[in-house]
């Protein structure tokens, strides 16, 4: 059994500096299944979708979350194309009930297996220190604190959404390798139990 690959979807969240969209690749590098990162769509002119990425730039431009029609339809656009058939990765994604639903219906029409969720947890402290440390222009420490408290309503939701069997929690403050081992293992078990398989999403 391996982690992605055979219809899994995984949500991988954590804080701003915590190293998730390294990890996110490393998956989807070993198990040849595409990450989706919501900001990345954006940057990337989500493709055919013009107006709306131009709609999302400007709201992750003005440090505002990225309305729930504009994100979906980004986010349909790309798990609809043919090499998310196998499952995905996603990453800032979903944070809004509204998104975890349409996730939850596209699981159940495409039959994938019911999302896990990968927390890489580090603390506000730490996060800061590491952001402040690589020196960027945008890491201000009124922007972390933004970024950080956008987390938290994050984590907050995806821990009210998905229940807690289907989460793994990793120490984000270990170095990369023993983070991705960590998390490897952790998927790894969780797909191994029958009790999830073939189980429809939660309807809250």
């Amino acid at each position: 059994m391996v982690p992605t690959g055979g219809g899994q979807v995984v949500i991988i969240t954590g804080p701003p500096g915590s190293g998730k969209s390294l990890q996110a690749e490393k998956l989807g590098k070993k198990y040849k299944v595409p990450v989706v990162s919501l900001s990345r769509l954006v940057q990337d002119g989500a493709k055919n979708h013009e107006k709306v990425a131009g709609v999302a730039a400007a709201a992750l431009a003005s440090g505002e979350m990225l309305a729930d029609d504009a994100a979906i339809q980004l986010l349909s656009a790309r798990i609809n194309q043919p090499d998310a058939g196998r499952g995905f990765i996603l990453d800032g994604y979903p944070i809004s009930e509204a998104q975890a639903r349409y996730l939850d219906q596209f699981v159940v029409n495409n039959k994938l297996q019911t999302p896990k969720v990968v927390v890489l947890e580090a603390s506000d402290q730490v996060t800061r220190a590491r952001l402040l440390k690589r020196k960027r222009a945008d890491d201000t420490p009124e922007n972390i604190d933004r970024r950080l408290k956008d987390y938290h309503h994050e984590e907050a939701f995806l821990n009210s959404w998905y229940k807690s069997a289907n989460t793994i929690r990793v120490d984000a403050t270990l170095p990369p390798d023993q983070v991705f081992a960590r998390t490897e293992e952790g998927l790894i078990e969780l797909f191994r139990k029958k009790d999830f398989k073939g189980r429809a999403p939660q309807s809250n």
